[in-house]
């Protein structure tokens, strides 16, 4: 059904669209900025920072989820046949045998532990000076005898 597709707001490929696109969804909107910074959740003036006409700051990973929720918008990702085009005829594809499949886990055993304390304590000792070393092995005595006599 044609009245159930999304209405689309703009269409932009740029930073400095999007911040374009943000703006005029706000005065569509007449929304104030320090009204929508508290409704989002932003400290107040931020959204001036953001969007203003000089801005000072960038929307990031902070603020680009509640500013857009706050604008009731979302993003779409559509693909520009154009665009995969001249990808695809400028750079070769991918070695499929170097694609690992899946993430790689890596467990964290007491055994591996020991074996790299033993060569971060390997790796101590033949960095340092007879006199640490000394200074090690006294205060290592001292506390096996410190047991002792409790």
């Amino acid at each position: 059904m044609a009245g159930d597709e999304p209405r689309i707001i703009a269409s932009f490929d740029s930073y400095e669209g999007m911040l374009d696109t943000i703006r005029e969804r706000m005065r569509q909107l007449q929304v104030a900025g320090t009204a929508f910074d508290q409704f989002c959740g932003l400290p107040l003036a931020y959204t001036q920072k953001i969007i203003g006409p000089r801005p000072i700051r960038r929307l990031g990973m902070s603020s680009f989820g509640p500013v857009l929720n706050g604008l009731g918008l979302r993003c779409l990702f559509v693909e520009d046949p154009e665009g995969t085009e001249r990808l695809k005829s400028r750079v070769p594809p991918r070695n499929g045998s170097y694609v690992r499949g899946g993430a790689t886990h890596l467990t964290l055993t007491t055994r591996f532990m020991q074996k790299i304390g033993r060569l971060g304590a390997r790796a101590r000792i033949d960095n340092s000076t007879a006199e640490q070393r000394q200074k090690w092995a006294r205060a290592a005595a001292n506390a096996r005898w410190g047991k002792a006599n409790r």
